[in-house]
């Protein structure tokens, strides 16, 4: 009930819509440069945060098919770093489809080491 006795301040709240108001101040620039750091320090968390995440879901399949099928073939970690390169450029969701699928990636492989595509695809 307080504030609505006080007339004065009610008829003063247009005021700061003009005059000196109007014009742009330091503390706007200030105000308005920590407002873009904070968004993009937030894009940069939530970018960093994703890629943690993806990382994550990669590993998380300690017993995944190419692991076992790259033990089973005796892979060395270059020759499987080499296969999961091959995978990423053909598009394949998972690099366990190289070995399943021997005609799609037997040029890719043999193009970087031509003695691995031959004990695997031959």
């Amino acid at each position: 009930m307080v504030a609505l006795a006080q007339t004065d301040a009610w008829k003063r709240l247009g005021d700061r819509f003009s005059g000196e108001y109007l014009r742009w101040q330091t503390s706007d620039t200030i105000g308005l440069a920590v407002l873009v750091l904070g968004l993009a320090a937030t894009y940069g968390l939530l970018l960093l945060a994703g890629k943690w995440q993806e990382r994550i879901g990669r590993s998380d399949r300690p017993r995944s098919p190419f692991g076992m099928l790259a033990r089973a073939h005796g892979l060395t970690r270059r020759e499987r770093a080499l296969c999961r390169h091959a995978a990423t450029e053909l598009g394949l969701a998972d690099p366990a489809e190289l070995f399943v699928r021997p005609d799609t990636a037997r040029e890719l492989v043999a193009q970087q080491d031509r003695g691995l595509a031959e004990r695997l695809f031959c």
